[in-house]
């Protein structure tokens, strides 16, 4: 039984889908930030 677990899942594959979140969500920040500074270096080419 404690190799079945939520969903019919293993272990090791909760443990691989846990672990693709936390990857995605790495990478929307990255993409997130990258944003914010472009629209920073445009205000700043406005503002000049």
């Amino acid at each position: 039984m404690v190799a079945v677990a939520y969903k019919n899942r293993t272990r090791e594959e909760i443990i691989a889908a846990f672990r693709e979140s936390i990857r995605k969500k790495h990478e929307w920040q990255e993409r997130a930030e990258e944003e914010i500074k472009k629209i920073r270096q445009e205000r700043l080419q406005l503002s000049i």
